[in-house]
């Protein structure tokens, strides 16, 4: 008989809460509040974090911490890593949608022996990313591997 491992379950909780217009403010325990807003693409105001800014910026924080976790666990070591990621929106079936999130990590490993390694973690980050599994956008990663040049 298959003995099934028990998985725990996580609860993630937030608030919002309405100021003016178009703007609010993200509230959760112990953290910081951050201001919202609607895009000025929908009538909101330039220079506040929206919506559709902090979904794009998910994927890719998932993504490079999932990439972290795996690194770390692999015993890769890690010079540098940013990544670029940009957000498709489209209107489609009578309502707006992400349907595309493009992601570029720029990873310096510190020798020509890690780049294969990080190209696997990278691989195995996109395809086990939490954010990028729990959404209907298709997600592309389109990894800048280099070894990092002596100081």
């Amino acid at each position: 008989m298959e003995v099934k491992k028990a998985y725990k379950v996580f609860r993630f909780e937030s608030e919002v809460r309405w100021k003016s217009g178009r703007r609010g403010l993200i509230c959760s325990s112990g953290k910081p509040e951050v201001e919202v807003s609607s895009p000025p693409e929908f009538k909101g105001e330039a220079g506040i974090w929206t919506p559709e800014d902090m979904f794009v910026a998910s994927v890719n924080v998932c993504t490079l911490m999932t990439f972290a976790a795996f690194a770390e666990n692999k015993g890769l070591a890690v010079a540098a890593y940013e990544s670029d990621a940009e957000g498709v929106l489209e209107f489609q079936e009578g309502s707006y949608r992400f349907t595309e999130i493009i992601l570029h990590p720029h990873i310096v490993v510190k020798s020509q022996d890690d780049v294969d390694k990080a190209r696997e973690i990278i691989e195995s980050a996109h395809r086990k990313c939490l954010i990028t599994n729990s959404i209907t956008a298709q997600v592309k990663v389109f990894p800048d591997i280099r070894v990092a040049t002596a100081a």
